[in-house]
């Protein structure tokens, strides 16, 4: 509570008192950030198994899956500048509905294009050090930054597009401990 009452202290100070009272008021925030999500989650759970089919050879709806693109495509864009509005105008969203507003935010931020994620990596870095992003969803964005920069990942959490192959890895040897020191499970036993 004392995260987001700092969060929002900040807040005041930073905007003029009437700009975006509404839109930053806590409730209304805490729906915003709750339709973002669903609206981010709810057609990646087919698209996954479309590309999972496709990877085993299995027939798969091309049509469908183009369609599904696009939706998606066309989702995260609309998320990432809605995000893009309420990060500028009532900042990060802290612990703000049990910090499920934070995980929304950070999922928005996971699917968006590099240039993106890179521009608010700080600020999901910052709110992972306040305790609002755990560290096994964090290092999501660390591996994803890193395989899209052409990068070997640190942790292990990226496959490659449409298997279940595990994209590649910096220094192997050490990846089950890099894992436990942010308190994910050993990859390999």
């Amino acid at each position: 509570m004392k995260a987001f009452g700092l969060c929002a202290l900040t807040l005041v100070m930073l905007l003029p008192m009437h700009a975006y009272a509404g839109e930053c008021q806590p409730n209304a925030l805490a729906k915003e950030y709750a339709r973002m999500h669903s609206q981010d989650q709810a057609l990646r759970g087919r698209y996954i198994k479309i590309l999972e089919d496709e990877h085993r050879g299995s027939s798969v709806n091309l049509k469908e899956k183009d369609q599904l693109e696009i939706s998606i495509s066309d989702t995260d864009e609309a998320n990432q500048r809605r995000l893009e509005q309420l990060l500028s105008h009532c900042g990060w969203p802290c612990a703000l509905d049990k910090k499920r507003a934070a995980f929304s935010a950070f999922l928005i931020i996971q699917h968006a294009p590099l240039d993106y994620q890179l521009k608010y990596f700080e600020m999901v870095k910052a709110a992972n050090g306040r305790g609002e992003i755990p560290n096994e969803k964090f290092v999501w964005l660390v591996d994803r930054i890193l395989v899209k920069q052409g990068k070997p990942q640190l942790y292990g959490t990226e496959f490659e597009y449409g298997s279940n192959k595990v994209a590649p890895i910096d220094d192997p040897k050490n990846l089950n401990a890099r894992r436990k020191k942010m308190g994910l499970p050993p990859v390999y036993p």
